[in-house]
């Protein structure tokens, strides 16, 4: 007996399947219709924290590069030319996020012939989560960064079944898109690789679908290259994630013996005197974060205005150029004191994985309900005080999620090699596409833990996409692997008969 056959035919389609689907798909629109209203009415106005300025700063310059990646910005700019609201990119974003999750939800529903009713315990966990509606409110990238991702996985699910053309240039398509909005999507393209291998389909289509995914990944970090060598005559792919990984090391410096004699250039040696000096300015409390890399007291900052200074430059121009020598420092001290980033960095980052702080997401406006004047003017606001209809309602509401984040997680890691265990000796009555998904989401699932463990001082608004896919594809696995054990049964107890 194989499993995983969809509910409807190919021949009959994922229209037909969706006609099928009508008034659950009306009602859901509905429900989703609602919710946006109810949200509109109880934040008249969208959350904005220090990293939302930011974004609106590059935006308004538009200067093809940022600190960050270009992506959010790049959608800011053009939604402003169709419409200037905030209001309006938050409602795309809110949009996106609703459209996502209805095709993922819906196409392993038709993929792998999930029950009606399975189906809508689905859309409901995924499409009436407070907290993902919250940071579809919330201007910065990480539901954008969701969206896309959940889209990119979606387009995974029905390369499982089949790789076709229009897959392939779909995938690369959304993959690219992943990429410029954050750079967590350079791992995408080795999930990609897998899933391309264990999906149905022509030999030359998989291969072609592996080199695409190489080529637009290639030819993106190629071009942003090639930006950054045109601005300050050095290429560099990304200056933050230099910066990221000196920050991350700079977190538990005073834990770890490092003298100036050791520097491999002396470049390296102007920074570490510089740490020496002022790494006391920034009081950390022994805890991870991103303060070296935007605290203006941070020796990183103060070694970047000394060089702009004597090279006569803007800030921004040798914020790019020095995080070359920046993040060579701290890649320097990892080599040096491996066993120190996994015991004090790593260690701790994964407790964040498992139960992040809310940062941004603890309460509407967190850190100030007053917007800065360029926002106020780019978004035509009628005021400049941000306040919602009832104060405190989202820190109300969202101080249980770290424990829910927490749970889903232990979830998911459980889940995924009891899954293994108990369908090791069944393997085979598991169907082929089921199989592929189970790779497919392991590699996804673990290489986005090590990812952000590895990379970044993690938040809850990173883990985002944890609580859409960490939710749906176990349950289309377990529905599976409960029918291969029903089969299971029935087999023996057959042969029992016999």
């Amino acid at each position: 007996m194989k499993i995983g056959k969809p509910a409807l035919s190919f021949k009959e389609g994922f229209v037909a399947y969706l006609a099928n689907q009508k008034k659950s798909l009306a009602i859901w629109f509905s429900v989703v219709l609602i919710q946006g209203a109810l949200l509109n009415f109880l934040f008249p106005y969208p959350d904005f924290f220090s990293d939302s300025y930011t974004y609106v700063q590059d935006a308004i310059t538009d200067l093809g590069l940022s600190f960050r990646p270009q992506g959010y910005p790049d959608y800011l700019i053009h939604l402003h030319r169709i419409l200037p609201s905030a209001g309006f990119a938050v409602f795309i974003q809110y949009l996106l996020f609703v459209l996502s999750s209805l095709l993922c939800v819906l196409s392993c529903g038709y993929l792998f012939g999930l029950s009606h009713r399975k189906t809508n315990w689905l859309l409901a966990a995924v499409l009436l989560n407070p907290m993902l509606v919250f940071t579809s409110n919330l201007v910065s990238s990480d539901s954008l960064f969701c969206s896309l991702t959940v889209f990119w996985f979606t387009s995974l699910l029905w390369m499982i079944r089949k790789a076709g053309w229009a897959n392939v240039v779909i995938h690369a398509i959304l993959l690219v898109a992943c990429l410029h909005v954050r750079y967590t999507a350079l791992f995408y393209i080795f999930v990609s690789a897998i899933t391309f291998i264990v999906a149905g389909g022509k030999p030359s289509i998989k291969i072609m679908g592996i080199l695409a995914s190489v080529l637009v990944i290639w030819t993106y970090i190629n071009r942003q290259e090639d930006k950054t060598e045109k601005l300050v005559n050095e290429r560099v792919f990304s200056a933050f994630s230099n910066w990221q990984i000196a920050n991350n090391v700079l977190c538990y410096y005073k834990k770890i013996d490092v003298q100036g004699s050791d520097m491999p250039s002396k470049e390296d040696s102007i920074i570490n005197y510089a740490v020496k000096r002022f790494i006391d300015t920034i009081y950390t409390d022994g805890h991870l974060g991103t303060q070296y890399m935007w605290d203006k007291r941070s020796p990183l900052k103060r070694y970047v205005v000394m060089r702009a200074r004597l090279d006569k430059e803007k800030y921004f121009q040798e914020w790019i150029l020095r995080s070359v020598e920046i993040g060579e420092y701290g890649r320097t001290l990892v080599k040096q004191h491996p066993m120190a980033y996994v015991r004090y960095f790593m260690f701790p980052n994964f407790k964040n994985f498992l139960v992040p702080d809310l940062e941004a997401l603890e309460d509407y406006n967190i850190y100030d309900l007053t917007v800065t004047k360029d926002c106020k003017e780019w978004y035509n606001l009628d005021t400049d005080f941000l306040s919602p209809r009832y104060l405190r309602l989202e820190k109300y509401l969202m101080r249980v999620f770290p424990y829910l984040n927490c749970g889903l997680n232990l979830f998911n890691i459980a889940f995924l090699f009891l899954f293994l265990f108990s369908n090791w000796k069944r393997w085979k009555l598991l169907g082929k596409d089921i199989r592929s998904l189970f790779l497919v989401w392991g590699a996804f699932y673990f290489g986005y833990m090590l990812f952000s463990v590895v990379s970044a001082y993690i938040v809850f608004r990173y883990l985002e996409v944890i609580f859409v896919l960490g939710v749906i594809i176990p349950v289309v696995l377990y529905s599976h692997s409960y029918k291969s054990w029903q089969a299971a049964g029935s087999k023996i107890a057959g042969s029992n008969l016999k």
